[in-house]
């Protein structure tokens, strides 16, 4: 008894012990693949940290550039109003030339027709007259110095006029080469537009890329964060497995111990009644041979046998009650061992299983557990659902032995109800809607509220 007790303990902490293993590697696995996926986390902030930053500096080159093209269209504009009201200005010029032109040419036609009118009708003779007809010198000198001003003054306004022609003449020239020198700076503004254009577009283009670029980066942080958080999930669960399971393991262990302690106690106290009852056969014996031979003695001396027959049947009816006693306490105690094994009177169809294991919902979980009402973990849930569905009538199987049993079902969208879904350190019945069946955990026990696809899934396999 000892002995099978020991064993039976060393398999439990064994067991214990690889499961706790088993989800302690699984952890490390998934915290090594956690802080890879951070350290990735981290390089793409980095990256959008310094697309960031050139999309910012590219922004700002972008508006220096549109406010030096809004100043260069301004500029533009001012010039094109110049060569505008510089054209205006030749052309009013130019009519101004025209009039001093003309004015020089009358003026010119009155002094050459005054001066022809003189020598043509003066001469000696003219100047004769105006000797005999003036009344005195002073006479005479008046109308001389009146010939005089009169030339003088007609030599001044041609002068004047011919001052005028070419002071308007150079302003024009000058107007012309300030409207060739506009248009001319106008021509290199537009080169300058053209070139402030062509570098807008180019910053654009490249600002347009670095958003993309942008977007994209987002998105892998996104998908990396989303990795990370299910990464964590699932340490967090297996952590409470290995917490739940070490528990369970020290519970075990001291219910072994407790039971081993209570088995050497019974076995002890078994010892004492078999040592007492044994001395009490002894004595019994005694006894009996000291009635033999007082008996025997006794019928020496009555010359009967009487007395050794009584004794003899009596000694067997003794027997025959002690063995009658013993039979009935074999039967009493067989009949009062059975067991109580849930009913299930359904088909074998998908959904008559779903509904078989649905019963069950509610019911404890306990790990290592094999009763569908007093408490089960998920493989033998599994297990006791096809079994009594008829579906499946091999041995107990583990989480991971239902990966390899039934037939193969290629994804989640080709899973019928029944089927059965295998995670890692996990397994569950389908129900045909998305969601699944589960012996769940100790926090939960059977439950049917969760999605097939909460995890990531190793196999299908079906049995219907």
């Amino acid at each position: 008894m000892k002995k099978k007790l020991a064993c039976l303990t060393l398999c439990v902490v064994m067991i214990a012990s690889q499961t706790t293993v088993f989800a302690t590697t699984q952890e490390e696995t998934l915290k090594s693949e956690r802080k890879a996926a951070s350290s990735q986390l981290e390089e793409t902030t980095g990256y959008l940290d310094d697309l960031a930053e050139q999309q910012r500096q590219l922004q700002s080159e972008i508006s220096d550039l549109d406010a030096d093209l809004v100043d260069l269209l301004v500029q533009i504009d001012t010039n094109e109003n110049d060569i505008a009201n510089t054209e205006v200005q030749i052309e009013q010029t130019t009519a101004d030339l025209q009039e001093a032109e003309a004015d020089r040419d009358e003026q010119y036609a009155s002094m050459k027709k005054r001066i022809q009118y003189l020598y043509e009708q003066g001469g000696n003779a003219s100047w004769a007259n105006m000797l005999l007809e003036s009344k005195d010198l002073s006479s005479l000198l008046n109308k001389a110095e009146y010939a005089q001003q009169l030339y003088e003054y007609d030599r001044s306004e041609l002068d004047e006029f011919q001052a005028t022609v070419t002071q308007v003449a150079d302003l024009k020239t000058s107007l012309e080469t300030e409207k060739t020198d506009l248009e001319a700076m106008e021509a290199d503004l537009e080169i300058q537009k053209a070139e402030l254009q062509t570098q807008l577009e180019e910053k654009k283009s490249t600002s347009s890329n670095y958003e993309n670029e942008i977007a994209v980066a987002q998105q892998q942080a996104q998908q990396i964060q989303e990795l990370i958080a299910a990464q964590t999930a699932e340490i967090e669960r297996l952590e409470q497995e290995r917490i739940e399971a070490e528990r369970r393991a020290a519970e075990e262990a001291a219910r072994q111990a407790a039971a081993q302690a209570a088995a050497e106690a019974a076995a002890a106290e078994e010892a004492a009644r078999q040592q007492a009852a044994a001395q009490e056969a002894a004595r019994q014996q005694a006894a009996a041979q000291a009635q033999a031979e007082a008996a025997a003695q006794a019928q020496q001396q009555a010359g009967t046998t009487d007395e050794d027959d009584d004794a003899a049947a009596s000694a067997g009816t003794s027997s025959s009650s002690g063995s009658s006693s013993s039979s009935g306490s074999g039967s009493s105690s067989s009949s009062s061992s059975s067991s109580s094994n849930e009913s299930y009177s359904g088909g074998s169809s998908g959904s008559s299983i779903v509904a078989f294991a649905d019963q069950f919902v509610g019911n404890p979980y306990v790990w290592g557990g094999n009763s569908l009402t007093n408490g089960i973990d998920c493989s033998h849930f599994v297990y006791q659902v096809l079994t009594r569905c008829g579906v499946y009538s091999g041995g107990y199987r583990t989480s991971a032995g239902w990966r390899s049993l039934g037939s193969p079902v290629g994804s989640l969208s080709e899973a019928k109800a029944g089927d059965v879904i295998c995670y890692s350190g996990h397994v569950a019945i389908y129900d045909g809607n998305g969601g699944i069946v589960e012996a769940k955990g100790s926090r939960w026990g059977i439950t049917h509220d969760r999605s097939a696809s909460h995890a990531n899934i190793l196999a299908i396999r079906r049995f219907t």
